[in-house]
């Protein structure tokens, strides 16, 4: 694992856990927030209905405090059967329906006591069926004058929703026989508490967030450490395993080699031989992947001619495909640089136009095709490939994965070919896509220079 993927398994650490964070932070602010919003609207609600109740004015304050008493004696003796009671029993589970109810419910009356009753400030206007003023009464408010009640009113005895707000005020319109009667509660404090639970959601939200973003970038190496460290168990495994194999290997190789030279060849002895041959081939691919994902040296990388590249791979395989039976066509653009290590886009097109020949039907067609992309690159190498339409391209650059599922070596290969153009191209930032039309496959590939 290089520092490029470093980089990028800590960058995806930070953005999934910011992401959760700021997700859990803005439901449970919003829940908040609507919940206020909820609640005071259906507050503000019950005050308007019993004012209009009431033909445009609260019940007197000697009727809120024989209902306040009423509430009281109710409590005491704790006998009502209301559901609107205020009897807290002792048991648990009513204790808590009481207080869903008494925080959440619709039949809780706000005006409850005198104190709430001379704490409202309200004005009430009545209209007739042509919108005429009948009476505007505003003696509980000294902020609105006759004037600006019959403006207020006009405002919103048109409105389709017969409730709302209109600045620091809740109305209902109420759509009588002979009359229109258009009621506001001065809410001020009500929307104000609500507006401080969005403001203080919105900071908090942020600077949360600017919290949080430091103490997970302190901390995102400390979090993806078992994982870089299990990657580098893998790739010191691969290493050794490779070195301890190539020397059972030489001495398999060396033995078969005598025999064939006191006895002869025969077909045991030739298939030791491939077998020795495809296993030494297999542990040098795999010694490639590790060396492929350790750090890149991006100084010995220099302006490099890519199209001389491409075309002189393309060249060498013009002979391995026309045995093979294929076509192989090239459409590479003129005066392609990049920077980039040689050596590394010869062997990026080598495993891709060789994984070509390899699987391309018969008497097929391959095409390779360079494009400049911006100051990168863009290699393209299809194939014809019939068979192509229900295949996983999926797990492609997987290591060892076949199409093929009887894995059948015939055709040769080590099913690793595209892992290690995989691991390649990222050595460029760049990508690799697999995609299949019209019995076409295709390998498309984009480095960055």
């Amino acid at each position: 694992m290089n520092e490029q993927s470093i980089r990028n398994l800590k960058n995806k650490f930070l953005v999934i856990s910011m992401l959760s964070f700021i997700t859990v932070m803005v439901v449970v602010g919003g829940l908040i927030y609507v919940g206020t919003l909820v609640v005071s609207r259906r507050e503000a609600h019950e005050v308007t209905q019993t004012i209009v109740d009431n033909g445009g004015s609260l019940p007197s304050v000697k009727t809120v405090i024989k209902n306040d008493q009423k509430a009281n004696n109710t409590t005491a003796s704790g006998n009502s059967n209301d559901d609107s009671s205020t009897v807290v029993s002792d048991s648990p589970q009513d204790n808590i329906n009481y207080f869903l109810k008494t925080m959440f419910g619709t039949r809780r009356n706000v005006l409850t006591n005198k104190d709430q009753w001379y704490a409202t400030r309200y004005f009430s206007v009545i209209l007739d069926n042509n919108d005429n003023f009948i009476q505007v009464k505003a003696d509980r408010i000294a902020s609105i004058d006759m004037g600006q009640a019959k403006q207020y009113a006009k405002m919103v005895s048109d409105n389709a929703f017969k409730f709302g707000s209109v600045g620091n005020y809740y109305y209902q319109v109420e759509k009588q026989k002979h009359r229109t009667l258009v009621v506001f509660v001065d809410c001020t404090q009500q929307i104000g508490l609500t507006n401080r639970i969005l403001y203080m959601a919105l900071i908090l939200l942020g600077f949360g967030s600017i919290v949080s973003f430091l103490v997970l970038r302190a901390f995102s190496y400390r979090a993806i450490a078992p994982e870089i460290k299990n990657v580098e168990q893998q790739k010191q495994f691969i290493t050794n395993a490779s070195h301890e194999l190539k020397t059972p290997l030489a001495v398999i190789k060396a033995n078969t080699q005598v025999q064939e030279m006191i006895g002869g060849k025969d077909e045991w002895t030739e298939s030791t031989m491939r077998q020795v041959d495809r296993m030494t081939g297999l542990i040098q691919n795999l010694v490639t992947i590790v060396r492929a994902e350790e750090k890149e040296d991006t100084g010995d990388r220099i302006d490099t001619d890519i199209s001389a590249a491409i075309r002189d791979t393309v060249k060498s395989y013009l002979p391995v495909a026309e045995n093979a039976g294929e076509t192989l066509n090239q459409n590479i653009g003129d005066g392609i640089y990049m920077k980039a290590v040689e050596s590394q886009i010869r062997q990026l097109a080598t495993l891709l136009i060789d994984n070509a020949i390899k699987y391309c039907d018969d008497h097929g067609t391959i095409d390779v095709v360079l494009l400049q992309k911006g100051k990168g690159i863009r290699l393209q190498v299809s194939n014809s490939y019939a068979n192509g339409k229900n295949v996983d391209y999926s797990k492609f650059f997987e290591r060892f994965y076949r199409a093929d599922e009887s894995h059948n070596v015939d055709k040769g290969g080590y099913g690793i070919g595209l892992s290690i153009a995989e691991s390649l191209v990222k050595q460029y930032n760049g990508t690799i896509n697999v995609s299949w039309k019209d019995g076409i496959i295709t390998f498309d590939c984009i480095l960055k220079g």
